[in-house]
């Protein structure tokens, strides 16, 4: 009989969850399985990028547009042959560009594909631009008024305004 319950007693100290380990962890590694789905279609990268891309290619930014941002390589939908080959030419000051929106280097690389007319290269609608500098101050101004240390609220104004232009 006592072989019989000592199998028990194993799969009941099986079944105890291991024993915690007292170390430090950063937070992002903790977050980084949890948040892995959503940063992996980078798709924030993209809407960043959307709003500038006139500045970002000016010569060519009416004859195509960023369609997709993943692993580094940013896709970009041209209405013509001619223009896919142009964005090619232009790569270099693209990814120059789009890394200096993006504020690191996110884009390593530029791949153009032509798509039919009507397609995602006229569908997508730019952002409008954003405030100009006298206005984001402004507004940057409005929004810290209420804050009654003079050294945070100059700061809070310094980081709005830089949030607002950039």
């Amino acid at each position: 009989m006592s072989k019989q319950k000592q199998p028990q007693a194993e799969q009941v100290a099986e079944k105890q969850p291991p024993a915690r380990h007292k170390r430090v962890q950063a937070v992002g590694g903790l977050l980084r399985g949890a948040l892995g789905p959503l940063t992996s279609k980078q798709g924030a990268q993209l809407a960043q990028i959307l709003p500038f891309w006139p500045s970002i290619c000016p010569m060519l930014h009416a004859y195509g547009v960023p369609e997709s941002l993943r692993g580094g390589e940013l896709t970009i939908a041209a209405q013509t042959s001619s223009a896919q080959r142009e964005f090619t030419f232009l790569a270099p000051s693209i990814v120059e560009g789009a890394n200096r929106v993006l504020g690191y280097e996110g884009v390593k690389k530029i791949r153009s594909v032509v798509r039919a007319q009507g397609s995602a290269v006229k569908t997508i609608q730019l952002a409008q631009p954003l405030p100009t500098s006298a206005q984001a101050v402004e507004k940057a101004v409005q929004v810290c008024q209420n804050v009654g240390d003079d050294e945070l609220r100059e700061a809070l104004v310094r980081l709005g305004t830089r949030a607002l232009t950039r």
